[in-house]
């Protein structure tokens, strides 16, 4: 739970607290909502592009599909606080709301023919606004899609990788131009070809602005995990998780596959630390995940022509190492046992020394009874119930039994005759 006060955050309830649980009706209802979202989709396009293109289709079906979609997301949420419904109203806000402004801000004349900044900078402004204020308000799937439109939005406003390959032409001819000029001459001056094409994005700049906002998602979540917000921080992690990867994407013409690899392994450390401090599983996995493949991009890069078999013994020793390498780890920095609930707590150097069963006064933190062995003693079932019989009487107490004296000396035997 979130901790008390009267912060920005803690107003959000327990939607900032905790993480939600994985519950079945809510994960159907809301692959239901996606798919009945992709087919009012599919409906709007085909009525914006008609027999002859975009002269003779309409945009204000999408337009208005798309808004009723989204009113009816918020209206389930008010409706229904944490039902399937509610689910399926999240999921109509998130995946509706793009496709509006698409519609509301396409124009046939324009180069591109929508507008990139307007769809990304609108659909962020909403979900945002909607995470902090009205029904949807502390739903992480809103902040998550906010997240990363805010990083898209970045990417546009520097490279506009979502405008690139448009090519424009302008011709202006004057009435006296003949249609074909004479041999040899290169043309004449009433006639101005313009080939306007946007430039083709920086990948280099894409990564770095990737890398940097996923740096930051990952510290904006380690705060939130040690604030108590464990449920607003999730956005921020899956956010990073995506933007971090990408970014190193982007900078492999530059870093070379080498460098991509050591990133990817820096990376996938800082991931999994993080991960584990927070006690957060898929994160520490997603991590260890990213040290392997940089470990798998480094080995190949070195030994680019050797044999499958020298590759295979590479990657058997460097595969061990780092094993051995968790395991020593492990025990000089004492971190807590896996089946001991929360997140990792790193102790003094050597106190998750290994011993054996029965060795020393101790017992190591792997023999405690775990808490599902642990279990109360169960009620007996409604029908093994007795009749109450009539009230018994406490019994009396008894007076104390008198003293024994002790026991007489035996006789002497008799003299013999």
């Amino acid at each position: 739970m979130a901790p008390e006060g009267v912060g920005f955050l803690a107003r959000l309830g327990a939607w900032a607290g905790r993480r939600a649980e994985p519950r079945l009706w809510i994960s159907l209802a809301g692959a239901g909502c996606a798919l009945a979202v992709a087919g009012v989709v599919i409906i709007s396009g085909d009525a914006q592009v008609g027999e002859e293109g975009f002269d003779d289709g309409s945009r204000v079906p999408g337009i208005i599909l798309c808004l009723v979609v989204a009113a009816a997301g918020y209206v389930l949420l008010h409706l229904f606080a944490e039902s399937p419904a509610a689910t399926a109203g999240v999921t109509a806000i998130a995946l509706a709301v793009p496709p509006l402004f698409y519609f509301l801000t396409f124009d046939g004349d324009g180069v591109p023919p929508w507008s990139a900044e307007g769809i990304l900078a609108l659909s962020a402004l909403v979900w945002l606004v909607s995470y902090v204020i009205g029904p949807a308000r502390g739903r992480p799937l809103l902040l998550g899609a906010g997240l990363a439109a805010v990083v898209l939005l970045a990417f546009q406003l520097t490279e506009e990788p979502f405008s690139a390959g448009f090519e424009t032409t302008f011709v202006d001819e004057s009435p006296f131009v003949p249609e074909e000029p004479f041999p040899g001459d290169e043309g004449f001056p009433g006639e101005e070809e313009f080939d306007s094409q946007a430039a083709e994005p920086d990948p280099t700049t894409l990564g770095i602005i990737s890398l940097v906002f996923g740096a930051a998602y990952l510290v904006a979540a380690r705060l939130l995990d040690r604030r108590g917000f464990a449920g607003t921080a999730t956005p921020f992690v899956v956010a990073s998780l995506v933007a971090i990867p990408v970014g190193i994407a982007f900078l492999g013409e530059d870093l070379e596959e080498a460098g991509a690899g050591a990133a990817s392994i820096v990376a996938g450390l800082v991931v999994a630390w993080l991960g584990a401090r927070s006690g957060r599983r898929a994160s520490t996995v997603i991590g260890a995940g990213g040290v392997a493949l940089g470990i798998v991009l480094v080995i190949a890069d070195a030994m680019q022509e050797s044999s499958p078999t020298s590759i295979g013994i590479a990657l058997l020793i460097v595969g061990g190492a780092v094993a051995l390498g968790a395991q020593l780890l492990h025990m000089q920095t004492g971190e807590s046992p896996q089946m001991t609930p929360g997140p990792s707590v790193f102790g003094r150097p050597g106190a998750a020394a290994w011993q054996p069963p029965g060795a020393g006064q101790q017992q190591g933190p792997w023999q405690q009874p775990v808490p599902w062995q642990q279990q109360p003693a169960q009620p007996p079932v409604p029908w093994q119930h007795q009749r109450p019989g009539p009230p018994q009487q406490p019994p009396s107490p008894q007076p104390p039994a008198p003293p024994q004296p002790p026991p007489s000396s035996p006789l002497p035997p008799a003299p013999a005759n």
